[in-house]
């Protein structure tokens, strides 16, 4: 079947003469190069992030990323061996909008009276007023670890599918514009109340304004070795070449020494501090009592620190793209990386052509 092609589109910035095939949503004109969108039934606007970094150095950024930091497995960088390395590009939803709204409540404060310190509680009123602009992953990426993306300076455009799959691999979109929108919403008013630091909430009142959901298609390049018989993976970003999610074997002797060094610290501040305030006069009772306090939460927290060193050492995550999973999965189902199917453009209903300088 012959492709369907929309002619006689007049560019509203130029005035140039504009063919439109079937199924695309935006793009650029190409005497102006004004960035065009199409409005339809299909859905959101989708844009793509140009790679700039290529295989090569995507490779180099990951066995730099193996030589840093006394966790990981000494000797790594020289000892690991290069699998495999691809470029997958990842829809992310890009989600906008400012949350506005007041919340009532109580915020306690403390005064000290002749030495003695109490606590009472005065009511407040906090009006809300903040931005926001996040990114949350359109498909399921618990096998790259990358849950976000930075998008700040980003050139984006057009999305073609055709041209990106030619490149590498594309991730279907398996979350709504709703369950997003749901869920940001959810999140933003919930960060949104706690910056205006109100202890005891009794009345809030907040909306979501002006939001704007679109899809990102952003480039990541899957790196794999191998060390000692194991498969390791690590995703590089594929516009500035950072770290976006890596794994490594841990040190086992950086995970001894921290954990007998944090528990060691951590009982002698439990222990020591103990002593000095049951023997302290009592004159002076009250301060050490104070300051055993402070040293018995410290030590307890640096007990903790030291377990979780020792315990969950033997491997290493780390990236820029390490979020907290949501409680509440996105996704009704999980595909596996060697089972993603490339995606289609779909077909959209061409009502009119608006010009948009995307906003930052």
């Amino acid at each position: 079947m012959a492709e369907k092609v929309l002619k006689g589109i007049t560019c509203p910035a130029c005035s140039g003469e504009l063919d439109l095939k079937e199924g695309v949503k935006s793009f650029n004109c190409k005497y102006c190069g004004t960035l065009l969108l199409t409005r339809g039934v299909d859905g959101v606007i989708k844009y793509y992030v140009p790679r700039k970094i290529q295989c090569n150095i995507a490779i180099q950024n990951m066995f730099n990323w193996l030589g840093k930091g006394l966790a990981k497995a000494r000797g790594l960088k020289n000892n690991a061996k290069l699998d495999d390395a691809f470029l997958v590009y990842i829809p992310y939803w890009r989600v906008r909008a400012d949350v506005i709204g007041w919340v009532f409540g109580k915020e306690r404060r403390t005064q000290t009276v002749n030495g003695r310190t109490s606590t009472y509680y005065v009511d407040v009123e906090r009006k809300i007023q903040k931005p926001f602009d996040r990114t949350f992953a359109a498909c399921d990426v618990a096998e790259l670890g990358v849950r976000k993306v930075n998008l700040a300076g980003d050139e984006m455009r057009a999305v073609n599918f055709e041209e990106l799959q030619t490149e590498g691999m594309l991730f279907n979109i398996i979350s709504s514009e709703k369950e997003i929108t749901d869920y940001a919403k959810d999140q933003f008013v919930q960060e949104a109340i706690n910056s205006v630091r109100v202890d005891q909430v009794t009345f809030q009142h907040n909306d979501l304004v002006r939001p704007n959901v679109t899809i990102v298609y952003y480039p990541l390049w899957v790196v794999r070795y191998i060390h000692q018989g194991r498969t390791y993976q690590v995703i590089v970003d594929g516009e500035d070449g950072t770290v976006c999610y890596g794994k490594a074997p841990g040190n086992n002797l950086y995970r001894a020494v921290m954990g007998i060094f944090g528990t060691a610290v951590g009982s002698f501040l439990i222990t020591f501090f103990g002593i000095f305030g049951i023997v302290s006069d009592g004159d002076s009772l009250e301060g050490a009592l104070a300051a055993y306090v402070f040293a018995f939460i410290f030590g307890v927290i640096l007990i903790g620190w030291g377990y979780k060193k020792f315990r969950y050492g033997g491997e290493v995550e780390e990236g820029t793209g390490i979020v907290a999973p949501p409680k509440k999965s996105l996704f009704g189902g999980s595909k596996k990386l060697s089972n993603i199917a490339k995606m289609g453009t779909g077909n959209i209903d061409v009502v009119d052509i608006a010009t948009s300088l995307l906003r930052r």
